[in-house]
């Protein structure tokens, strides 16, 4: 009951200061203007007040495979809390206000820089307090040093000092780069088969196993694959010369290259359509074959989710392992020799395990 009751007035002091404050105006908006305070009656030995505060917010951007999470801050100024006593709402307070609004952004570009390196939101609590008690502590420096304002010559050194600052560490955001490069390697299998001269000589394939690897930039990829496949050759098959075949072939696939563009490029699934120029062999107990294959497909990748929340990326590059599962369709012409031809389909499946790395780059806000 006690811990209840005291939550309670907790939420009700947070409630009441930020109506209080209303809404903030941003630093990046431009200089302060005399309209943006309130004229009252002097009260203590302050001319004016700058009621202020740094807040964040954690934001979250899909590019391409990748979620990004980064956390982006902002100066504010509150007018609804901010005044100047009669007789002294001019030109000098305003500069004056205008030094202490500087300084938090000065503290605002440090806190962003800080919050970089970091990922959970516990993370910028904690960063967000350490800002503003040391931002406080200095604005109480600042007004004793300059007399409250009183003093011109002490708030110009202020102002060009912090200005100085401002100009060499100028605000900035993360924009990210999708993907840099990325490679992948894998294990498939599944169904083929064939027709013409090759689909006369040996029956579809069930099981054939393989492998496959790919290296690209971008949405660009360049593909290898090898599928090794044994055949039961049809009992009335016959080989080019007119012998017949023992009843077990063995067919080995090879494509050499192959180049891929991913059209469709989701966080969870990507397309990748691809041409491929290879070799094709056959072998029996008896005769070995060997010929050229032109291959085109499908690729299809659903990548695992979990794996691809990029915390780290505003440190500048991030590395993550991407297991993905793997579908294959493909149609592929084989020409072996001079007499024997075909088109043979198929259908793989797999599973790949790759490294993508991602790159962030900053500009000013």
């Amino acid at each position: 009951m006690k811990r209840a009751l005291i939550l309670t007035l907790l939420l009700l002091a947070v409630t009441m200061a930020a109506q209080g404050q209303g809404r903030g105006r941003p630093w990046k908006r431009g200089a302060l203007q005399l309209e943006e305070f309130a004229v009252t009656a002097a009260s203590g030995r302050e001319n004016s007040h700058l009621d202020y505060g740094i807040v964040y917010s954690t934001s979250g951007t899909t590019e391409g495979l990748n979620t990004y999470i980064y956390c982006r801050t902002s100066a504010l100024m509150y007018p609804t809390a901010s005044w100047m006593a009669e007789g002294h709402a001019d030109e000098a307070e305003l500069t004056y206000n205008q030094v202490l609004f500087d300084l938090v952004e000065v503290y605002r570009r440090q806190m962003q820089q800080d919050a970089i390196l970091l990922s959970k939101r516990v993370q910028y609590e904690a960063l967000l307090a350490t800002t503003m008690n040391h931002l406080d502590r200095e604005m109480q420096v600042i007004r004793a040093a300059t007399e409250m304002g009183r003093d011109s010559l002490a708030v110009e050194r202020i102002r060009v000092k912090n200005r100085e600052w401002l100009n060499a560490n100028p605000g900035n955001h993360p924009v990210f780069t999708p993907l840099s490069y990325w490679w992948c390697l894998g294990i498939e299998g599944g169904v083929s088969f064939s027709t013409g001269d090759v689909g006369r000589l040996i029956s579809p394939s069930i099981g054939a196993t393989g492998y496959m690897g790919a290296f690209g930039w971008g949405r660009h990829g360049l593909y290898f694959s090898v599928l090794n496949a044994a055949t039961l050759a049809r009992d009335s098959a016959y080989n080019f010369e007119g012998d017949r075949v023992l009843p077990v072939m063995y067919r080995n696939d090879v494509n050499l290259l192959g180049y891929g563009y991913t059209l469709f490029d989701r966080q969870q699934f990507s397309i990748t359509p691809y041409v491929a120029f290879g070799l094709t062999n056959m072998d029996t107990e008896m005769d070995w074959y060997i010929g050229t294959s032109y291959t085109f497909g499908v690729r299809g990748l659903y990548h695992f989710h979990h794996w691809h929340h990029i915390k780290d990326g505003a440190k500048g590059k991030a590395r993550r392992f991407t297991p993905s599962a793997m579908a294959n369709l493909y149609v592929s012409y084989t020409d072996l020799d001079a007499d024997g031809k075909g088109l043979t389909f198929g259908l793989n499946l797999g599973l790949t395990l790759g490294m993508r790395r991602e790159s962030v780059t900053w500009m000013n806000d």
